[in-house]
């Protein structure tokens, strides 16, 4: 057996039991609660707040292996149950728990991942030119501009041996504005005519057409070099 393909592997068998988990769980809440699921979650969540954050760490972990549960969820799901400084706190911490696992996956197994990596996305090969000039801003503008999925992104910058620090520093700089507008504006869902919705879901509008932007003027600056 190939050594070196044991922690794809492995990432795999893990990535394949968490969709399972995630989809059992959900099935037996949705037959169980009915159309009140959502109310039901948030009232319950509130009573024991300790157990509440501790799943919703899980759901971030499970999301690095899964690919299945998009941030955007996990955001708006958190703002509805804690005040707005909390959850924007419990976000970051649980962007960081999401981005520990795909990175050391990709440590272990290394260049083959980069060429798998490009060869789905080739957007990527815009980015890698930045790559020995400063891993911080490397990893800043893979975050923010999540032209692929941030789990593919986590084990690309693993693969890299990009700094430690400076992919978790990086990583949440990243993705920290899209995560502080999505979370005020579910923090306001039930006002959705309020300046604070208003406001925060114009800047996520903003945030998207600015990084795709960005993407277009790394690309031409990428073709004339």
């Amino acid at each position: 057996m190939d050594i070196k393909k044991e922690p794809i592997k492995l990432f795999t068998i893990f990535r394949a039991v968490s969709i399972v988990l995630i989809i059992g769980i959900a099935t037996y809440v949705v037959i169980t609660y009915g159309n009140s699921t959502i109310n039901i979650l948030v009232e319950k969540s509130n009573e024991n707040l300790v157990v509440t954050t501790l799943v919703i760490f899980l759901l971030f972990f499970l999301k690095s292996i899964s690919f299945g549960l998009p941030y955007t969820v996990l955001y708006i799901g958190v703002s509805q149950i804690y005040p707005l400084i909390w959850a924007l706190l419990i976000n970051i911490v649980g962007i960081l728990i999401n981005m520990q696992a795909p990175y050391f996956f990709g440590r272990k197994k290394g260049g083959s991942v980069v060429a798998k990596s490009v060869a789905k996305y080739p957007k990527l090969e815009i980015f890698l030119s930045f790559k020995s000039s400063s891993p911080l801003v490397f990893t800043f503008l893979v975050k923010f501009l999540g032209i692929v999925p941030h789990e593919i992104t986590n084990l690309l910058l693993g693969s890299l041996a990009i700094n430690y620090l400076a992919f978790n520093v990086g990583g949440v700089l990243g993705l920290l504005p899209g995560m502080v507008v999505t979370t005020i504006a579910g923090s306001s869902l039930s006002e959705p005519t309020s300046p604070q919705f208003i406001i925060s879901a114009t800047l996520f509008i903003l945030l998207v057409v600015f990084s795709y932007y960005m993407l277009a003027r790394l690309s031409k600056d990428k073709n004339k070099s």
